[in-house]
């Protein structure tokens, strides 16, 4: 594979990606939210094959089989289950609207283009052109984790920024060690895990995930 073959691939997926990530504010149904979580995640496991192939790297074909382990399979599954147990099926109202949401993310992706523009210009290696891409990706992740009102949804955002730095990471370095991606992805499952129990305290208590209800908590 040519190192110019590579970078239009990476360049698609990574939009890709991106435009996942801006699904989660149009969809308003929760299964079809964790639905993109899981495409997304796949999309950044197609990209690990692709730069181990390019690269000749085993460590990063084996951090893609552990994405797909966890992100694509593990984790969707704990997120359908707990969306079942709380009973609900659409999205609570965001903070700010579907419309304004998405001028808010093309700013955002705008801002992550005039910053990260000069950086990736600067990369020698053929994913670079890319890498506004995924800051993009990191700076809509932690808008949609802000702007939900339940936690599962927030728990979305927070895996959705969780990829985006891992795409920053594998399109400028081609990632990290193997043991250290591994160490992260079982430290993310944990988290989701942990997360779960969280939500369903709160229906237990509030009888709603709205993580607004929290304030009504006295010592």
């Amino acid at each position: 594979m040519s190192a110019e073959v590579l970078s239009k691939a990476v360049n698609v997926l990574a939009f890709l990606a991106l435009g996942l990530a801006i699904l989660l504010i149009i969809r308003s149904r929760l299964e079809g939210q964790v639905r993109a979580f899981g495409l997304q995640s796949f999309v950044l496991a197609l990209l690990c094959t692709l730069i181990a192939v390019y690269s000749g790297s085993l460590e990063l074909f084996g951090v893609g089989v552990a994405l797909v382990a966890v992100k694509v399979v593990m984790i969707p599954r704990v997120l359908n289950r707990a969306v079942a147990n709380v009973g609900l099926q659409r999205v609570a109202a965001p903070y700010i609207g579907t419309a304004p949401a998405l001028m808010i993310c093309g700013g955002l992706t705008v801002v992550a283009f005039y910053v990260m523009t000069p950086i990736a210009a600067s990369n020698p290696l053929p994913t670079a052109d890319a890498i506004p891409l995924a800051f993009a990706g990191v700076l809509i992740g932690f808008f949609i984790m802000v702007n939900r009102r339940r936690a599962v949804t927030q728990i979305l955002g927070f895996l959705m920024l969780e990829n985006g730095i891992f795409l920053f990471a594998l399109l400028a370095t081609y990632g990290v060690p193997f043991i250290v991606e591994i160490g992260v992805f079982l430290d993310v499952l944990v988290a989701v895990l942990i997360m779960e129990v969280f939500v369903y305290h709160i229906k237990d208590n509030f009888d709603s995930i709205d993580v607004g209800e929290l304030g009504k908590l006295k010592e």
